[in-house]
């Protein structure tokens, strides 16, 4: 995944849009970013996975 757009989907869902929770890890919540995919989830049960690839084959 480009630099760009992990920073970008960070800013979208650094926040948990149910509860407000800005952290990870400490069972707070968790974020996972591989080659083409980014997942965040919260301890409030939200849960968030986007696949790029699409997106970033149209280059």
């Amino acid at each position: 995944m480009r630099l760009s757009t992990s920073m970008n989907l960070m800013k979208k869902y650094g926040s948990c849009p149910k509860c407000g929770n800005k952290f990870v890890g400490n069972g707070k919540g968790g974020m996972v970013i591989e080659e083409y995919t980014f997942e965040r989830w919260c301890k409030c049960g939200w849960k968030v996975v986007v696949d790029v690839r699409k997106d970033e084959s149209d280059d």
